[in-house]
Protein backbone atom coordinates (compact mmCIF):
# COMPACT_ATOMS: atom_id res chain seq x y z
CA UNK A 1 0.00 0.00 0.00
CA UNK A 2 3.11 2.24 0.72
CA UNK A 3 4.55 1.79 -2.68
CA UNK A 4 0.99 2.08 -4.23
CA UNK A 5 0.84 5.83 -2.54
CA UNK A 6 4.59 6.70 -3.53
CA UNK A 7 3.81 5.56 -7.24
CA UNK A 8 0.63 8.24 -6.85
CA UNK A 9 3.18 10.81 -5.48
CA UNK A 10 5.55 10.36 -7.87
CA UNK A 11 2.82 10.62 -10.61
CA UNK A 12 2.05 14.12 -9.04
CA UNK A 13 5.59 15.78 -9.42
CA UNK A 14 5.66 14.00 -13.14
CA UNK A 15 2.74 15.72 -13.91
CA UNK A 16 3.52 19.46 -12.32
CA UNK A 17 6.85 19.32 -13.94
CA UNK A 18 6.30 17.84 -17.28
CA UNK A 19 2.39 18.57 -17.28
CA UNK A 20 1.84 14.09 -18.54
CA UNK A 21 -0.74 12.41 -16.52
CA UNK A 22 -0.44 9.33 -15.20
CA UNK A 23 -2.70 7.34 -13.50
CA UNK A 24 -2.25 4.54 -10.61
CA UNK A 25 -5.26 2.17 -11.23
CA UNK A 26 -6.10 -1.38 -9.52
CA UNK A 27 -4.48 -3.33 -12.14
CA UNK A 28 -1.16 -1.60 -11.68
CA UNK A 29 -1.39 -2.44 -7.87
CA UNK A 30 -2.06 -6.65 -9.06
CA UNK A 31 0.90 -6.24 -11.64
CA UNK A 32 3.20 -4.98 -8.28
CA UNK A 33 1.76 -7.80 -6.02
CA UNK A 34 2.75 -10.51 -8.94
CA UNK A 35 6.23 -8.69 -9.35
CA UNK A 36 7.19 -8.91 -5.65
CA UNK A 37 5.70 -12.51 -5.69
CA UNK A 38 7.89 -13.78 -8.63
CA UNK A 39 10.89 -12.40 -7.31
CA UNK A 40 10.51 -13.60 -3.47
CA UNK A 41 10.29 -16.68 -5.12
CA UNK A 42 13.30 -16.15 -7.27
CA UNK A 43 15.45 -15.13 -4.14
CA UNK A 44 13.80 -17.86 -2.38
CA UNK A 45 15.34 -20.71 -4.50
CA UNK A 46 18.72 -19.01 -4.47
CA UNK A 47 18.61 -19.07 -1.15
CA UNK A 48 17.37 -22.17 -0.36
CA UNK A 49 20.18 -23.58 -3.35
CA UNK A 50 22.92 -21.43 -1.37
CA UNK A 51 22.28 -23.42 1.61
CA UNK A 52 21.73 -26.46 0.32
CA UNK A 53 25.06 -26.35 -0.93
CA UNK A 54 27.05 -25.14 1.87
CA UNK A 55 24.77 -27.67 4.00
CA UNK A 56 26.57 -30.21 1.87
CA UNK A 57 29.76 -29.06 2.41
CA UNK A 58 29.54 -28.81 5.83
CA UNK A 59 27.70 -32.81 6.20
CA UNK A 60 31.06 -34.01 4.00
CA UNK A 61 33.75 -32.50 6.48
CA UNK A 62 31.64 -33.80 9.23
CA UNK A 63 31.27 -37.11 7.27
CA UNK A 64 35.31 -36.61 6.98
CA UNK A 65 36.02 -36.41 10.21
CA UNK A 66 33.92 -39.79 11.07
CA UNK A 67 35.51 -41.76 8.46
CA UNK A 68 39.16 -40.17 9.87
CA UNK A 69 37.97 -41.72 13.10
CA UNK A 70 36.96 -45.01 11.56
CA UNK A 71 40.24 -45.60 9.97
CA UNK A 72 42.40 -44.71 13.12
CA UNK A 73 39.96 -47.37 14.78
CA UNK A 74 40.37 -50.07 12.15
CA UNK A 75 44.31 -49.35 11.65
CA UNK A 76 44.46 -50.06 15.25
CA UNK A 77 42.96 -52.93 15.09
CA UNK A 78 45.25 -54.23 11.69
CA UNK A 79 48.33 -53.02 13.33
CA UNK A 80 48.13 -56.25 16.12
CA UNK A 81 46.91 -58.57 13.61
CA UNK A 82 49.42 -57.53 10.84
CA UNK A 83 52.25 -58.23 13.50
CA UNK A 84 50.94 -61.43 14.32
CA UNK A 85 50.43 -62.84 10.89
CA UNK A 86 54.04 -61.72 10.21
CA UNK A 87 55.41 -63.67 13.41
CA UNK A 88 53.44 -66.94 12.51
CA UNK A 89 54.65 -66.56 8.83
CA UNK A 90 57.79 -66.53 10.11
CA UNK A 91 57.31 -69.36 12.15
CA UNK A 92 55.86 -71.64 9.21
CA UNK A 93 59.08 -70.50 7.16
CA UNK A 94 61.52 -71.95 9.52
CA UNK A 95 59.36 -75.48 10.19
CA UNK A 96 58.63 -75.63 6.25
CA UNK A 97 62.48 -75.29 5.59
CA UNK A 98 63.44 -77.59 8.23
CA UNK A 99 60.72 -80.12 6.99
CA UNK A 100 61.96 -80.12 3.88
CA UNK A 101 65.63 -80.66 4.27
CA UNK A 102 64.78 -83.68 6.11
CA UNK A 103 62.29 -84.52 3.36
CA UNK A 104 65.04 -83.84 0.73
CA UNK A 105 67.72 -86.18 2.76
CA UNK A 106 64.88 -89.31 2.93
CA UNK A 107 64.54 -89.23 -0.71
CA UNK A 108 68.09 -88.98 -0.98
CA UNK A 109 68.33 -92.31 0.83
CA UNK A 110 65.67 -93.85 -0.79
CA UNK A 111 66.30 -92.77 -4.26
CA UNK A 112 69.76 -94.61 -3.50
CA UNK A 113 67.85 -97.51 -1.79
CA UNK A 114 65.75 -97.59 -4.64
CA UNK A 115 68.60 -97.73 -7.23
CA UNK A 116 70.04 -101.25 -5.14
CA UNK A 117 66.73 -102.76 -5.62
CA UNK A 118 66.35 -101.65 -8.97
CA UNK A 119 69.39 -103.50 -9.73
CA UNK A 120 68.54 -106.58 -7.65
CA UNK A 121 65.70 -106.73 -10.01
CA UNK A 122 68.02 -106.35 -13.31
CA UNK A 123 69.93 -109.28 -11.94
CA UNK A 124 66.74 -111.61 -10.91
CA UNK A 125 65.52 -110.78 -14.47
CA UNK A 126 68.60 -112.13 -15.94
CA UNK A 127 69.10 -115.16 -14.01
CA UNK A 128 65.13 -116.09 -14.63
CA UNK A 129 65.24 -115.09 -18.43
CA UNK A 130 69.04 -116.98 -18.65
CA UNK A 131 67.35 -120.12 -17.14
CA UNK A 132 63.66 -119.90 -19.17
CA UNK A 133 65.78 -119.44 -22.09
CA UNK A 134 67.64 -123.18 -21.59
CA UNK A 135 64.12 -124.47 -20.98
CA UNK A 136 62.85 -123.07 -24.24
CA UNK A 137 65.82 -124.15 -26.09
CA UNK A 138 65.29 -127.76 -24.78
CA UNK A 139 61.52 -127.58 -25.54
CA UNK A 140 60.82 -127.64 -28.57
CA UNK A 141 62.54 -131.56 -28.84
CA UNK A 142 61.16 -132.18 -26.14
CA UNK A 143 57.68 -131.25 -27.75
CA UNK A 144 58.63 -132.77 -30.64
CA UNK A 145 59.05 -136.60 -29.17
CA UNK A 146 56.01 -136.11 -27.58
CA UNK A 147 54.29 -135.44 -30.80
CA UNK A 148 56.24 -138.69 -32.14
CA UNK A 149 54.27 -140.35 -29.02
CA UNK A 150 50.92 -139.09 -30.18
CA UNK A 151 51.68 -140.71 -33.87
CA UNK A 152 52.17 -143.93 -31.98
CA UNK A 153 48.88 -146.56 -32.00
CA UNK A 154 47.77 -149.38 -30.77
CA UNK A 155 48.96 -151.36 -33.76
CA UNK A 156 52.52 -149.70 -33.48
CA UNK A 157 52.89 -151.40 -29.75
CA UNK A 158 51.32 -154.60 -30.93
CA UNK A 159 54.24 -154.35 -33.78
CA UNK A 160 56.97 -154.67 -30.56
CA UNK A 161 55.31 -157.06 -28.72
CA UNK A 162 54.53 -159.65 -31.67
CA UNK A 163 58.20 -159.88 -31.79
CA UNK A 164 59.23 -163.81 -31.58
CA UNK A 165 62.59 -163.34 -31.27
CA UNK A 166 63.14 -158.83 -31.31
CA UNK A 167 66.01 -157.90 -33.14
CA UNK A 168 68.52 -156.53 -31.12
CA UNK A 169 68.37 -152.42 -31.52
CA UNK A 170 64.14 -152.84 -30.51
CA UNK A 171 65.50 -154.40 -27.08
CA UNK A 172 67.77 -151.75 -26.66
CA UNK A 173 65.27 -149.27 -26.79
CA UNK A 174 62.80 -151.10 -24.68
CA UNK A 175 65.19 -152.01 -22.24
CA UNK A 176 66.31 -147.79 -22.26
CA UNK A 177 62.28 -147.14 -21.49
CA UNK A 178 61.59 -149.83 -18.92
CA UNK A 179 64.66 -148.58 -16.93
CA UNK A 180 63.18 -144.29 -17.15
CA UNK A 181 59.97 -146.12 -15.97
CA UNK A 182 61.53 -148.05 -13.30
CA UNK A 183 60.28 -151.51 -14.88
CA UNK A 184 62.20 -155.22 -15.04
CA UNK A 185 64.07 -155.04 -18.35
CA UNK A 186 63.34 -158.50 -19.55
CA UNK A 187 61.36 -159.67 -22.52
CA UNK A 188 59.09 -161.15 -20.75
CA UNK A 189 58.34 -158.02 -18.56
CA UNK A 190 58.74 -155.49 -21.12
CA UNK A 191 55.57 -157.44 -23.00
CA UNK A 192 53.55 -156.84 -19.86
CA UNK A 193 54.16 -153.34 -19.50
CA UNK A 194 53.31 -153.12 -23.06
CA UNK A 195 49.86 -155.16 -22.00
CA UNK A 196 48.03 -152.02 -21.58
CA UNK A 197 48.63 -150.14 -24.41
CA UNK A 198 46.44 -146.64 -23.08
CA UNK A 199 48.77 -146.76 -19.40
CA UNK A 200 51.86 -147.14 -21.33
CA UNK A 201 51.39 -144.53 -23.79
CA UNK A 202 49.90 -142.12 -20.68
CA UNK A 203 53.11 -142.86 -18.76
CA UNK A 204 55.29 -141.81 -21.58
CA UNK A 205 53.27 -138.78 -22.05
CA UNK A 206 53.03 -137.55 -18.48
CA UNK A 207 56.69 -138.28 -17.88
CA UNK A 208 57.85 -136.15 -15.33
CA UNK A 209 62.14 -136.33 -15.60
CA UNK A 210 62.49 -134.17 -13.22
CA UNK A 211 61.64 -136.56 -10.27
CA UNK A 212 64.11 -138.92 -12.09
CA UNK A 213 66.86 -139.95 -9.90
CA UNK A 214 70.37 -139.20 -11.20
CA UNK A 215 71.26 -142.98 -10.62
CA UNK A 216 68.73 -144.33 -13.14
CA UNK A 217 69.98 -141.58 -15.88
CA UNK A 218 73.44 -142.35 -15.75
CA UNK A 219 72.53 -146.08 -15.82
CA UNK A 220 70.59 -145.26 -18.89
CA UNK A 221 73.02 -142.98 -20.80
CA UNK A 222 76.04 -145.17 -19.91
CA UNK A 223 74.61 -148.68 -20.90
CA UNK A 224 72.53 -147.19 -23.59
CA UNK A 225 72.25 -143.58 -25.06
CA UNK A 226 76.25 -143.62 -25.23
CA UNK A 227 76.17 -146.32 -27.93
CA UNK A 228 76.64 -145.68 -31.21
CA UNK A 229 73.58 -148.33 -32.69
CA UNK A 230 71.49 -146.05 -30.01
CA UNK A 231 70.27 -143.63 -33.15
CA UNK A 232 66.95 -143.24 -34.13
CA UNK A 233 67.50 -143.48 -38.12
CA UNK A 234 69.32 -147.14 -37.46
CA UNK A 235 66.61 -148.22 -35.33
CA UNK A 236 63.79 -147.54 -37.69
CA UNK A 237 65.24 -149.51 -39.85
CA UNK A 238 64.00 -152.41 -37.37
CA UNK A 239 61.01 -150.92 -36.10
CA UNK A 240 59.51 -147.58 -36.74
CA UNK A 241 57.90 -147.37 -32.90
CA UNK A 242 60.79 -148.47 -31.49
CA UNK A 243 62.51 -145.14 -33.33
CA UNK A 244 59.65 -143.02 -31.65
CA UNK A 245 60.37 -144.35 -28.14
CA UNK A 246 64.48 -143.84 -29.10
CA UNK A 247 63.85 -140.25 -29.38
CA UNK A 248 61.47 -139.80 -27.00
CA UNK A 249 65.10 -141.26 -24.33
CA UNK A 250 66.87 -138.80 -25.92
CA UNK A 251 64.99 -135.89 -25.43
CA UNK A 252 63.87 -137.34 -22.15
CA UNK A 253 67.79 -137.59 -21.65
CA UNK A 254 68.39 -134.02 -23.18
CA UNK A 255 65.75 -132.00 -20.77
CA UNK A 256 66.83 -134.02 -17.68
CA UNK A 257 70.51 -132.29 -18.22
CA UNK A 258 69.12 -128.86 -19.06
CA UNK A 259 66.90 -129.03 -16.22
CA UNK A 260 70.36 -129.62 -14.09
CA UNK A 261 71.55 -127.15 -15.67
CA UNK A 262 69.19 -124.66 -14.74
CA UNK A 263 67.74 -125.92 -11.40
CA UNK A 264 71.10 -123.98 -9.62
CA UNK A 265 69.92 -120.82 -11.74
CA UNK A 266 66.24 -121.35 -10.47
CA UNK A 267 67.34 -121.39 -6.97
CA UNK A 268 69.22 -118.24 -6.85
CA UNK A 269 66.34 -116.68 -8.34
CA UNK A 270 64.38 -117.76 -5.88
CA UNK A 271 67.20 -116.54 -3.49
CA UNK A 272 67.50 -113.25 -4.95
CA UNK A 273 63.60 -112.87 -5.31
CA UNK A 274 63.06 -113.18 -1.66
CA UNK A 275 65.76 -110.73 -0.89
CA UNK A 276 64.40 -108.61 -3.98
CA UNK A 277 60.69 -108.91 -1.89
CA UNK A 278 61.78 -108.14 0.86
CA UNK A 279 63.77 -105.12 -0.30
CA UNK A 280 60.91 -104.09 -2.46
CA UNK A 281 58.71 -103.80 0.75
CA UNK A 282 61.02 -102.06 2.97
CA UNK A 283 61.25 -99.33 -0.08
CA UNK A 284 57.58 -99.50 -0.38
CA UNK A 285 57.40 -98.45 3.38
CA UNK A 286 60.22 -95.80 3.30
CA UNK A 287 58.69 -93.99 0.22
CA UNK A 288 55.43 -94.19 2.21
CA UNK A 289 57.16 -92.20 4.79
CA UNK A 290 58.91 -90.04 2.10
CA UNK A 291 55.79 -89.12 0.38
CA UNK A 292 54.16 -88.47 3.67
CA UNK A 293 56.44 -86.17 4.70
CA UNK A 294 56.47 -84.66 1.21
CA UNK A 295 53.04 -83.86 1.55
CA UNK A 296 53.30 -82.35 4.89
CA UNK A 297 55.94 -79.98 3.59
CA UNK A 298 53.18 -79.58 0.34
CA UNK A 299 50.52 -78.66 3.21
CA UNK A 300 52.45 -76.43 5.11
CA UNK A 301 53.66 -74.32 1.87
CA UNK A 302 50.51 -73.59 0.86
CA UNK A 303 49.29 -72.66 4.27
CA UNK A 304 52.35 -70.20 4.08
CA UNK A 305 51.32 -68.89 0.67
CA UNK A 306 47.78 -68.08 2.43
CA UNK A 307 49.34 -66.74 5.06
CA UNK A 308 51.78 -64.62 2.81
CA UNK A 309 48.54 -63.70 1.02
CA UNK A 310 46.66 -62.98 3.94
CA UNK A 311 49.48 -60.43 5.39
CA UNK A 312 49.67 -58.66 1.51
CA UNK A 313 46.15 -58.14 1.67
CA UNK A 314 46.08 -56.66 5.56
CA UNK A 315 49.74 -54.82 4.40
CA UNK A 316 47.54 -53.51 1.23
CA UNK A 317 45.07 -52.78 3.32
CA UNK A 318 46.46 -50.83 6.01
CA UNK A 319 48.52 -48.75 3.06
CA UNK A 320 44.84 -47.71 1.50
CA UNK A 321 43.37 -46.66 4.85
CA UNK A 322 46.66 -44.80 5.81
CA UNK A 323 46.27 -42.77 2.06
CA UNK A 324 42.65 -42.53 2.45
CA UNK A 325 43.14 -41.11 6.64
CA UNK A 326 45.70 -38.84 5.05
CA UNK A 327 44.09 -37.50 2.29
CA UNK A 328 41.29 -36.96 4.32
CA UNK A 329 42.86 -35.08 7.23
CA UNK A 330 44.61 -33.27 4.30
CA UNK A 331 40.89 -31.67 3.48
CA UNK A 332 39.71 -31.11 6.76
CA UNK A 333 42.65 -29.17 7.30
CA UNK A 334 42.46 -27.10 4.18
CA UNK A 335 38.57 -26.61 4.91
CA UNK A 336 39.18 -26.09 8.33
CA UNK A 337 38.55 -22.01 8.32
CA UNK A 338 35.81 -22.26 5.75
CA UNK A 339 33.78 -24.93 7.99
CA UNK A 340 33.48 -22.18 10.17
CA UNK A 341 32.61 -19.84 7.27
CA UNK A 342 30.05 -22.32 5.70
CA UNK A 343 28.25 -22.74 8.87
CA UNK A 344 27.63 -18.85 10.12
CA UNK A 345 26.65 -18.42 6.75
CA UNK A 346 24.00 -21.19 6.36
CA UNK A 347 22.63 -19.70 9.93
CA UNK A 348 22.59 -16.21 8.33
CA UNK A 349 20.72 -17.33 4.93
CA UNK A 350 18.13 -19.26 7.24
CA UNK A 351 18.04 -15.81 9.16
CA UNK A 352 17.32 -14.45 6.04
CA UNK A 353 15.03 -17.22 4.44
CA UNK A 354 12.87 -16.68 7.87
Amino acid sequence: MQIHTSVEESADIFFAELRRKIYTTPKSYLDLINLYLSTLDVKRVEYNTNRHRLATGLKKLNDTNKSIAELKIKLTELQPMLAKKSEDLKVALVKVNADKLVANEKERVVSAEAEIVNKKAAEAKAISDDAEADLNAAKPELEAAELALKSLDKASIVEIKSFPNPPKAVVMVMEAVMILLLEKTDWNAIKGTLGDTGAFMNRLLTYDVSKTSEAVLAKVRKNYLSLAEFDPVDVGKKSGAAKVLCIWCLSVSKFQLVIKKVEPKKKKFEEVQSVLATAQAELAQKMAEVNKVKDAVAKLEAECLAMQNEKERLENEMDRCNKRMGRAEKLVVLLADEGVRWKQTVENISTEIE
